[in-house]
Order: structure tokens, then sequence, then C-alpha cells
């Protein structure tokens, strides 16, 4: 398999996997590259694969009172974990949508598989605890920085770290991330 390399470097990031963890884990993943846009959750679902984004780009949708489509409450990168929040660990359905961009390779691991593994070896729980810390804290930040800077820095400090996705996401899904209007996006990039 041809990208189970890199997620061995990121799941021995968040915490040391052993040598029976990663040989009993290489045969459950299963590759997938998606060619046009995709819902891979819808709300209400019980996400059944955790997924491990090689390269592309995931969105969260999360219902909006104010917007038939919904807000993008999230997005991950190359190297993330993509799973429910909350919902996912618990079994629970989800409170949000799963969109994988056209282009994106996934490895995916299923949910049933994924606790054989967090059971059978040591490194199992923590390694969970440790991919569930990261993930809230991310979004602690997010959080953060939609209360705390302006617009304007907002949007120059995303584009700084997430120039690819401009390339691929559509200009009001960041947008709708960001806390502004789809039309105020491209007056904030006309700056930077």
């Amino acid at each position: 398999m041809e990208y189970f390399g890199q997620l061995l470097q990121v799941l021995d990031r968040l915490c040391p996997i052993s040598g029976a963890f990663e040989k009993a884990l290489k045969p459950l993943i299963v590759e997938r590259e998606v060619a046009t846009v995709k819902n891979m959750l819808r709300e209400g679902e019980i996400q059944q694969k955790i997924w491990f984004v090689v390269s592309g780009l995931v969105r969260e949708i999360s219902s909006s009172a104010d917007t038939v489509t919904g807000r993008t409450s999230w997005f991950w990168y190359e190297g993330d974990f993509v799973f429910a929040h909350p919902g996912f660990f618990a079994g629970l359905p989800s409170l949000v949508e799963v969109e994988v961009y056209p282009g994106t390779i996934l490895l995916e691991l299923s949910r049933m598989d994924l606790a054989l593994l967090i059971q059978s070896f040591k490194e199992g729980p923590l390694l969970i605890e440790t991919l569930r810390y990261h993930n809230q804290a991310a979004r602690a930040a997010h959080i953060s920085d939609l209360v705390n800077l302006k617009h304007a820095e907002m949007v120059s400090r995303y584009y700084r770290e997430h120039k690819s996705v401009f390339l691929t996401a559509r200009a009001k899904d960041i947008a709708s991330f960001l806390g502004i209007k789809d039309n105020g996006m491209h007056r904030f990039l006309r700056k930077i």
C-alpha cells in the first residue's frame, strides 16, 4: 500500500506504536480516491469508518438556520483524521455531514476494526485519546480566532497557513468557515 507509510508517521507522532500494531493495522486499511465531490457521511447517520487524509481536502457541514445548504464548520487537511465530532467514538448519530473534494485520497479503517485494535494493543486507548485531544485543541483554536481576530486578519492568516485550500474549496465554503460573508472574502483576498 503506497500511502501506509504516511499514515504510520502521523500515528507515531500521536503515540509511539509497536511493530505488532503496525502489522495488524496494514491489512485493515482501504485506499480511496475521490473523483467528484462526495458526501461521505450525512447528518443522523452513524459513521462506520474513520478516514485519514493522504492528500486533498475534506469539509464538515453543520446545519444552520440561516442557510439551506448549511455552513462549513471544519476542514480536514493532509495528515488529518476525519471523524464526526462529537459522535464517532461513542457510536452516536452524526450531527454533521462530511463532504470530500475531488482529487482527495483517503485511507479508511472501519469502526469495528478500530475497536478491535484499541482493545488488542496497549497503545490503542492512548492513541485515540491523543487523536481526540489534538482535534479538540485545533477546534478550540479556531473558535478563539473567530472571536478574537478581525476578519481581514483571519483571512490573511488562514491564507498564509492553508493556501492550497483556496485552490480547492469554493470561496463560499471558506468564507463560511471563517465566519464572513462570501462577497467579503474577495475583498480581503485582494489586500493579501
